[in-house]
């Protein structure tokens, strides 16, 4: 539902317009702030300001460039061979404060950052208690929970911390300990506690809801993975088709895109078994693969110009570095990196921070996220095949997607699109994680292993 006003409000000039004037006479201090951030946010979606007065309004944070898990199906394996030495960039209370201009303005706060565990940064007690105590703001973290200690637990009840979205991808301990490589019986433990801690206080936050995504190793495991649900009292289940890309699992071919019936049929399955159980499923009704996905015929040209991105104006994403320390790639969705920022180098107050919020590579990215021609990088995630050729052929994937990573940053120079420079801050020129740099150490091992 609040898409959908969301949606309506962008898409009418008048309310748009009045929710920007409304909004400035909100108070710009305290918690306030957010609020008129969000109407500043609406009109500059509206007017497509390539420079925007508003804010992100939804950040994401990496606090740490670890995990203590090794699951097939994560990229994580990808990582570790590009990076066999990683940096841990375990964020501090002081990291944080630099970023806090920005954090006061926004929405919502959420702790991820691809194959890392946020839960293994000491500091996360720390940050939740500062932030809901200063800001009250919305906060969300994706986790494992094998490291959901009493203490965090005790902590997101008592200040109200919003979501925890925890992976819980098989349903019983062998399945669960091939799959995600971890103990299934600790991690129910950290989950009851801090379902019974919520009892205890009598409190609804934190929601508790568990990822599953969907695959033909797991398909079996359904019916335990919503008995632990009801059992949490967890607000649902988030049932997601197999992401596929560089991990343990892809060679397998355990994606339902390989045998889209049986997929469909077993999403029935669950979607029954969820209603007889009173599970809630997110989404509501099953999303089915279609007839035709394993056989994909990649065409460039196969782009749908008519879908509506709104991440330039609304988001920023501050990803792991893996090979240096302090710092974050920032981007402002899933498909590329823009920056790279030093944290503790960079200027990441007002003015800092506006410039690169508003850097010409973003003021570039919003100008051609919704014109006819658009950029590279927008074209590619908007192709039909884009989310099945990933599924299927990750080398293929990979090739398009560094492709256009590249070509975008190109067309940025051919159009004399840079900004001042700016200490701790790098524009970046190609994708950092290339599946070319991937198969470049993967060729030198195998020609250390065989002696040439």
């Amino acid at each position: 539902m609040k898409k959908l006003l969301f949606q309506y409000a962008v898409d009418k000039d008048f309310l748009a317009a009045v929710g920007y004037a409304a909004g400035r006479l909100l108070p710009a201090t305290g918690r306030m702030l957010k609020y008129r951030n969000i109407l500043a946010a609406l009109s500059a979606i509206n007017n497509r300001d390539a420079v925007t007065s508003n804010m992100p309004v939804r950040v994401r944070i990496a606090p740490i460039s670890v995990c203590n898990y090794r699951c097939l199906f994560c990229e994580i394996h990808k990582d570790n061979i590009l990076y066999p030495d990683r940096s841990r960039n375990i964020f501090t209370m002081d990291d944080l404060q630099a970023y806090e201009h920005m954090l006061s303005h926004a929405y919502n706060l959420s702790f991820y950052g691809g194959s890392e565990e946020p839960l293994l940064n000491k500091y996360f007690g720390s940050f939740v208690a500062y932030l809901k105590k200063k800001y009250g703001m919305r906060m969300a973290v994706t986790t494992n929970a094998s490291v959901l200690s009493k203490e965090l637990a005790d902590i997101f009840v008592e200040y109200g911390f919003d979501t925890v979205l925890i992976s819980y991808h098989a349903g019983t301990a062998g399945t669960y300990k091939e799959l995600m490589t971890g103990d299934i019986e600790k991690v129910n433990r950290n989950i009851a506690y801090l379902a019974r801690r919520k009892l205890e206080r009598n409190r609804k936050k934190p929601a508790i809801d568990l990822n599953f995504a969907l695959h033909k190793k797991n398909a079996g495991e359904y019916r335990e993975i919503l008995g632990r649900a009801k059992e949490f009292g967890a607000r649902y289940v988030q049932v997601n088709r197999y992401y596929g890309g560089r991990n343990r699992l892809q060679d397998k071919k355990v994606s339902f895109e390989y045998d889209t019936e049986n997929g469909n049929l077993v999403l029935d399955d669950i979607y029954r078994a969820a209603a007889d159980t009173g599970v809630r499923l997110q989404p509501a009704r099953p999303r089915y693969w279609r007839s035709d996905t394993a056989a994909v015929q990649w065409n460039p040209e196969d782009v749908d110009t008519g879908r509506k991105c709104y991440e330039p104006w609304l988001s920023i994403h501050f990803n792991p570095v893996l090979d240096d320390e302090n710092c974050h790639y920032v981007g402002v969705c899933n498909r590329a990196e823009l920056f790279k920022v030093n944290y503790r180098k960079a200027d990441l107050g007002r003015d800092g921070f506006q410039a690169i919020w508003n850097h010409p590579v973003l003021q570039y990215l919003r100008k051609t996220v919704h014109s006819p021609a658009g950029n590279a990088l927008c074209r590619f995630c908007k192709n039909r095949k884009t989310g099945t050729l990933r599924n299927v052929d990750e080398k293929q994937y990979a090739m398009h997607r560094d492709t256009a990573i590249t070509r975008f940053f190109e067309e940025c120079a051919a159009g004399n699109v840079k900004g001042s420079p700016m200490a701790g801050v790098e524009v970046l020129t190609e994708n950092p994680h290339s599946d070319r740099k991937y198969q470049d150490v993967i060729e030198l091992l195998e020609r250390e292993a065989s002696g040439i």
